[in-house]
């Protein structure tokens, strides 16, 4: 990935994986675009499927794809005990659903740090596309969204993704990508998770067993407002013997 002759600026596509990102990264190349840097911000806690997906881009482009990696841990944050305040000694187990201060820390930080580390200016390529007006507008003046500017919508980009053989299997499970210990996932996801990714699920079972040992309130027990891990393997533990009864039925 060389600079153009002449150009100072820096160009870099932020990339994670998922359809957006995918297939704004591939049009770049076909259109010849500069590109100097592809990151990905790795929180340690992603799919091994999505991991190998990623391999499997980097290999189709022939590009290396950066792996920033955060100071901390996923264990680190959920471990870490509360050292002011009426919970003093609590561990922060589970973020709060919407506002996961974990992705902020092993992500977003991550990418910020890597953005000061830059000597100079540079532009960064985002996968926003063209029917995601509100993220369009967020966009700060060194970013771009090359989908959105060529008026490419979500279901375009997944359709030709599917056409292209480079469909991600995870979006078949799930709307959106993330950690597979998100409280953010729905029931119908976590469901379909603890089907088809068994090894996930049984970290985030253990992830669960630790948040109720060591919290010293019901709300730092749950994964989900109102739910436990274990709760709702119960749940579908339940499901899945009441399934059965109406198939014998």
């Amino acid at each position: 990935m060389k600079w153009e002759v002449g150009d100072l600026m820096k160009h870099i596509v932020s990339f994670s994986g998922g359809k957006d990102s995918t297939y704004m990264l591939i049009k770049m190349l076909e259109k010849n675009m500069p590109i100097d840097d592809i990151i990905f911000a790795d929180t340690g806690m992603e799919f091994q499927e999505l991991y190998d997906y990623i391999d499997r881009i980097e290999k189709l482009i022939g590009l290396k794809i950066t792996r920033l990696k955060p100071k901390k841990t996923w264990d680190d944050l959920f471990f870490h005990k509360k050292q002011r305040g009426k919970h003093i000694g609590q561990i922060n187990a589970f973020p709060m659903t919407m506002a996961c201060d974990m992705a902020r820390q092993l992500k977003l930080d991550t990418i910020e740090r890597y953005y000061r580390s830059i000597k100079g200016d540079f532009t960064v390529y985002i996968g926003i596309a063209f029917n995601e007006p509100e993220r369009y507008e967020r966009l700060k003046p060194n970013e771009r969204a090359p989908l959105y500017e060529w008026q490419i919508t979500e279901d375009f980009i997944i359709e030709e993704l599917k056409r292209m053989g480079l469909h991600n299997p995870l979006y078949d499970t799930f709307d959106r990508l993330g950690c597979y210990t998100c409280p953010n996932m729905t029931i119908k996801e976590l469901r379909l998770m603890r089907k088809r990714y068994p090894k996930e699920y049984a970290k985030l079972l253990w992830y669960g067993e630790q948040a109720e040992l060591n919290a010293t309130e019901r709300r730092f027990a749950e994964y989900k407002p109102g739910w436990t891990v274990a709760e709702l393997e119960r749940r579908f533990q339940q499901e899945d013997m009441q399934g059965a009864l109406c198939f014998e039925e």
